[in-house]
């Protein structure tokens, strides 16, 4: 309605200007009468007239000129709506012919900003939820090019994805996700694979390439997520199986061996009796041992009630050093309680004696004739570290992040234990140190010793009480 008031009004204007012009006109010609016949009334009345005509000229040209400004703006105003470009408010006198149509498009205007302003958020929501998942994405337009890559995907790419438009061939050099990727563009159909990379540690992702058909062209998503731990997970459980399987193999037929050779007669002779049935028992004792160790893992890994209580550590470690002692005194090896005689620290008592107990054992197994065992203590504020230093052979660097899986050898030279084990006593101490949310460390060099540290989360009498009620 307002629109067509201001055509209406520019269509009046177009009137009046003619009007002026036929004016101008008649004025001419009484001028010319005037003064050709010298008539005086028509002279002064031709006077009159012009000044009149020049009045309402001047008038219509001013008026003529405000709206044709006016017109101008708002014709700017329109293309830069229509061409989403910013554009100032446009404000006219209340009595303009144009001041509706002009609230219009301001209206126009402040609503095209707010939704783009709306959308510019949104986008950028999007972009900060997709770069901080922990997850690869990677988007790529129907011209092989890259228009979106998150952090995550850099760092499974170890490359530095630029944020600029280019070929996502410059990224991503493994043969195995390039033709999954070239597969989805020539079947346009989106696929799923387990990609695995190619290094000193070798990662396997589970890769989803989702082809997106768009109104008029098509676009491809990556998706790259890290299973390398689920898959170790699967075959710590498979080799933890098959070990398993072999450590109860060996007692297991040897008990039976022994016993089928007593039964088919050797039992008669009485010193082959009594060695036979040494071997049987120490087998017996192995089986049982292992049994214990499989049922202890299991126990903790289902939760555990600890029964905090304060404790002397120094005598603590002395009580518990005392078996050891004499296995320690047939290897020349010296175990050395360094830990101060006033030290008190809270703890469950019987989860201390299995991790100390381990620690001990294979710090004589692996030691050497006149080596040393060290048990020291420190403290700071938010834990209390215990330390189990010997001087033995060593563990090669490669092995220790494999240390605590069940059943693992390191390597040979430290398979020549010099007292019996069932392998999985360093298995058995993470688990325990994991349950009460400490952590286990280990330094170690070939040939000169190694050092494990553990470090106990500093637990108040009422931490302990409210742990062992729970």
């Amino acid at each position: 309605m307002n629109s067509l008031r201001g055509m209406t009004i520019l269509s009046k204007i177009s009137k009046q200007i003619l009007a002026t012009v036929g004016l101008s006109i008649v004025t001419l010609a009484m001028n010319f009468y005037a003064f050709s016949g010298m008539k005086r009334d028509w002279f002064f009345l031709s006077l009159v007239a012009m000044t009149i005509l020049t009045i309402v000229t001047i008038v219509l040209g001013i008026y003529y000129y405000q709206h044709e400004k006016t017109i101008k703006q708002l014709q700017t105003m329109t293309e830069n709506i229509v061409h989403d470009q910013p554009a100032a408010p446009l404000f006219v006198a209340p009595d303009n012919p144009f001041k509706g149509l002009a609230d219009q498009l301001n209206e126009l205007q402040s609503r095209q900003q707010d939704e783009a302003k709306s959308i510019r958020n949104s986008n950028t929501e999007l972009i900060t939820i997709l770069s901080s998942l922990p997850v690869g994405i990677m988007v790529i337009d129907s011209a092989h090019d890259v228009i979106f890559a998150n952090h995550k995907m850099s760092t499974m790419l170890e490359r530095n994805i630029l944020t600029q438009v280019h070929p996502y061939t410059q990224d991503i050099r493994n043969y195995q996700l390039l033709s999954l990727i070239d597969g989805v563009f020539n079947d346009r159909k989106s696929q799923q694979a387990e990609v695995r990379s190619i290094g000193d540690q070798p990662i396997t992702w589970d890769t989803s390439v989702v082809y997106n058909q768009l109104e008029n062209d098509f676009h491809i998503l990556v998706i790259m997520y890290d299973i390398s731990d689920i898959i170790n997970v699967k075959q710590m459980q498979i080799d933890f199986l098959r070990n398993a399987s072999h450590e109860l193999k060996t007692p297991v037929t040897a008990i039976s061996g022994f016993a089928k050779t007593l039964l088919d007669g050797a039992m008669d002779d009485q010193k082959t009796l009594v060695e036979f049935l040494k071997i049987i028992d120490e087998q017996s004792g192995q089986l049982t041992s292992l049994i214990n160790d499989v049922l202890t893992i299991s126990h903790i890994q289902n939760g555990t009630n600890y029964d905090y209580q304060s404790m002397n550590l120094h005598d603590f470690v002395n009580s518990e050093l005392a078996p050891y002692q004499s296995v320690a005194k047939v290897h020349q090896i010296s175990i050395n309680n360094q830990v101060g005689s006033g030290v008190e620290v809270n703890t469950d008592a019987s989860m201390l004696t299995r991790i100390l107990r381990n620690l001990v054992s294979n710090a004589i197994k692996y030691n050497i004739p006149n080596g040393q065992i060290d048990i020291t203590y420190t403290v700071n504020d938010s834990y209390w570290q215990l330390h189990v230093s010997d001087t033995g052979i060593g563990i090669a660097q490669k092995d220790i992040s494999r240390l605590f899986e069940r059943f693992y050898r390191a390597d040979d030279s430290r398979t020549k234990q010099k007292v019996s084990g069932t392998g999985l006593g360093l298995a058995i101490v993470k688990e325990l140190v994991d349950s009460i949310g400490g952590t286990i460390h280990v330094k170690s060099q070939r040939g000169v010793g190694s050092t494990f540290t553990i470090e106990f989360p500093i637990v108040t009498e009422n931490d302990g009480k409210a742990a062992s009620d729970n």
